[in-house]
């Protein structure tokens, strides 16, 4: 009887436990994957949405064709590549470095963590134009007066406005927005951390900087793995900064996939090749992340 009722417990608890699982995955079904297979379909047809879906037409593979003279697709790919390159190292690295300070501190641990985290929960949008202003391409701008009046150089970047700088000044926005968000994640795994190893490597005579990278990093290896591969997928969802700011100029020097799916599907209003570039960066993020995941089981054995 024990037995039975032991048994029928947990099927209440398994159903009960379903029943708040089952809004979540509804959500999922019909606002993620319902419109990953929709995209997947557009990507292979021809259609104006005006005509409504009775103007569909089967093209096969002539969008993906299309991409390869297309100058402003080929141009977010690789955007989209040196945008990562750049933004997840510095991004994870920067993170990784503030957690380890502020996992040392004894006093202002809570305020510090408080502000580093500030920028991620901020709107974008409202960052994005203070940037703007901070980075305004003329000498009066905040950040070039201070190249010119402190540092004496006589011609200042031109930053947003400029192919050159545009780039980079995305990215360090972007890492200053993100990197709080990553820092909470490790700090709180590294105050999980044994200190017995800690305690053991101190009485062997390692230095701070020896326990860091012979102990915390590789302690750590799961949770930095985690951040990458977060921080890689949001790498190339990267769009709102970069349409405030630049709309993907000047001459498309930061134009990446997510602009492009945009400027083709509400700007053009052609649904299926803004689909077939949607597969496209579909297909380069669950790539990354397989080699990635390869990597992390690679390195676990």
């Amino acid at each position: 009887m024990k037995k039975k009722k032991r048994s029928e417990i947990l099927v209440n608890e398994e159903r009960t436990a379903y029943a708040f699982l089952l809004p979540s995955l509804i959500g999922t079904l019909i606002f993620v994957m319902v419109p990953i297979f929709i995209s997947l379909i557009l990507g292979f047809t021809k259609w104006n949405p005006i005509k409504g879906l009775t103007d569909i037409e089967f093209v096969g593979l002539a969008n993906f064709q299309r991409m390869v003279s297309d100058e402003r697709v080929l141009t977010a790919i690789v955007n989209n590549i040196k945008y990562s390159i750049f933004y997840v190292p510095i991004t994870i690295g920067l993170a990784l470095l503030l957690a380890e300070l502020l996992n040392k501190l004894v006093f202002g641990k809570i305020p510090l963590r408080t502000m580093i985290f500030m920028p991620y929960i901020s709107s974008l949008a409202s960052i994005a134009v203070v940037w703007m202003l901070l980075f305004y391409p003329s000498a009066s701008g905040p950040i070039n007066s201070i190249l010119v009046n402190v540092f004496k150089i006589a011609d200042p970047p031109k930053w947003f406005t400029s192919s050159k700088y545009a780039m980079t000044g995305i990215i360090a926005m972007s890492v200053w927005h993100d990197m709080g968000y990553y820092v909470v994640i490790i700090l709180a795994n590294m105050q999980g951390l044994s200190q017995e190893v800690y305690e053991s490597a101190a009485m062997d005579g390692a230095n701070k900087v020896q326990t860091f990278l012979k102990i915390t990093i590789p302690m750590l290896k799961n949770t930095l793995f985690f951040c990458l591969t977060l921080a890689t997928i949001n790498s190339f969802k990267v769009f709102d900064q970069v349409n405030i700011i630049t709309e993907g100029g000047p001459r498309f020097a930061t134009t990446v996939l997510v602009q492009a799916i945009y400027h083709y599907a509400f700007k053009e209003f052609n649904f299926s090749y803004a689909s077939a570039i949607a597969v496209v960066l579909f297909i380069m993020v669950f790539t990354v992340t397989y080699l990635q995941r390869r990597l992390e089981k690679k390195l676990s054995v």
